[in-house]
């Protein structure tokens, strides 16, 4: 695999972890809600996943299916079904899609040729990858945020900035690496 590749490849898992630890664990309530908004966790994950499969669609197959013809859970809605079964099934969805990409990008040896996208254009298959990563990354970013709000909490233990007028202390998220001393130590000082 020449570096052009492995770049693209690494990227593509990078953003894949990145939704992926996002939406690891959400209960259904959580998933459902919108912080507010108009947008549900669940719906976000729908979108991503779908997008993702267009935009491999377009980029690898003879004959590339849109959005009414890409494979659904449960087929193409207009509403996601408030059930954890189907938030399961989207996020299981976005796992195969993630990795059709992969699979896909090992079988090709050519990231500059041109391929076509739905909306009727055209770019090289690198800059299609680079899209669909970023595309991935922002909603997973907008996840983040969502679930931040419901869950009421600021940054990770020790990363704490107070960057604006508004105190996040007593609001930390316990990294995943810190064992339970650490834990004890920096909630009794959190400095």
């Amino acid at each position: 695999m020449d570096a052009a590749h492995r770049v693209v490849r690494v990227t593509l898992e990078e953003a894949h972890r990145t939704f992926a630890e996002n939406t690891h664990g959400l209960s259904l309530e959580e998933a459902l809600s919108a912080a507010g908004g108009y947008r549900s966790i669940l719906g976000i994950a729908k979108h991503v996943a779908g997008w993702s499969e267009v935009y491999r669609s377009y980029a690898f197959e003879p004959t590339p299916r849109h959005w009414a013809q890409t494979d659904w859970p449960r087929g193409l809605r207009d509403r996601i079904e408030p059930t954890k079964e189907y938030l399961e099934e989207v996020l299981a969805w976005f796992e195969r899609t993630s990795g059709t990409w992969l699979v896909s990008l090992d079988d090709t040896e050519d990231l500059a040729t041109l391929r076509p996208l739905h909306w009727g254009g055209t770019a090289p298959l690198v800059d299609i990858a680079v899209m669909v990563a970023g595309h991935w990354l922002y909603h997973a970013g907008e996840i983040n945020a969502i679930l931040a709000i419901q869950r009421a909490e600021a940054w990770e233990y020790g990363e704490e900035v107070e960057e604006n007028h508004i105190s996040t202390v007593g609001h930390g998220v316990r990294p995943d690496w810190m064992n339970d001393g650490q834990a004890a130590r920096f909630e009794r000082d959190p400095t």
